[in-house]
């Protein structure tokens, strides 16, 4: 196995055997666009671990929910390539609420001990030590998901967030943690029909996007629509 280094047992095998039958890293045709669910209203109230991970304004009129994988190699490519012009123009600038929520994939233990370690991060730094782990775990997805020890290249990425080794093997070792990043995944699955990483939820529909001008232009309709 992969990541036997990290002391997993049996449970943590549970959401990923969960989510590696319903979610698959990969692109989707740009104007592929499920049928629309009510728009959820962001809970405020968790904090740490347990809060939404979200950018800019609560009051935006468009939220866009990203159901994405840190093993995902399309996802990391998103965040590379897409998300920091969609910041910019969309979330800095106050029209779009961004919110981030996992949706592991192969490898499936990877996958959950890299968003396990993010979450974590959260409980000291907040949700900017979340987005600086997240945003390590994209950049250097071959390194720790590939190389010979992933173990010693994630305790590399906690001690950016001030997590130490003992720290990063009691994050793993966190049921409830666990628990609620199956919630995600069943959240994920049953009301908005998630398949692959990353799907984008824009004010309840369902979207893929393939590059900059199709996400911007599916955002200016969103935020059209919402302000009639």
């Amino acid at each position: 196995m992969l990541f036997s280094a990290l002391p997993f047992r049996p449970a943590y095998f549970v959401i990923g055997a969960a989510a590696l039958a319903l979610a698959a890293c990969g692109g989707a045709s740009s104007d592929e666009a499920a049928d629309s669910a009510d728009a959820e209203t962001i809970d405020e109230s968790a904090t740490g671990a347990f809060a939404e991970m979200t950018r800019g304004e609560a009051d935006a009129i468009v939220t866009v929910i990203e159901y994405a994988s840190v093993t995902c190699p399309h996802c990391a490519t998103f965040h590379e390539q897409v998300y920091p012009t969609i910041k910019e123009n969309y979330i800095d600038t106050g029209k779009v609420r961004f919110v981030f929520r996992e949706f592991p994939t192969a490898p499936a233990n990877l996958s959950i001990a890299g968003s396990m370690l993010a979450r974590c991060a959260a409980d000291d730094g907040g949700m900017d030590a979340y987005f600086l782990v997240l945003d390590t775990l994209f950049k250097t997805q071959r390194t720790w998901i590939y190389g010979e020890n992933p173990r010693e290249e994630l305790i590399k990425i906690a001690a950016q967030a001030g997590m130490s080794a003992d720290g990063l093997d009691a994050c793993i070792a966190r049921e409830e943690l666990l628990d609620f990043l199956n919630e995600s995944v069943t959240v994920g699955r049953d009301k908005y029909d998630i398949r692959s990483t990353p799907s984008f939820v824009v004010n309840g529909t369902v979207r893929h996007f393939s590059s900059v001008e199709d996400m911007s232009a599916a955002l200016d309709e969103a935020i059209e629509k919402a302000g009639e």
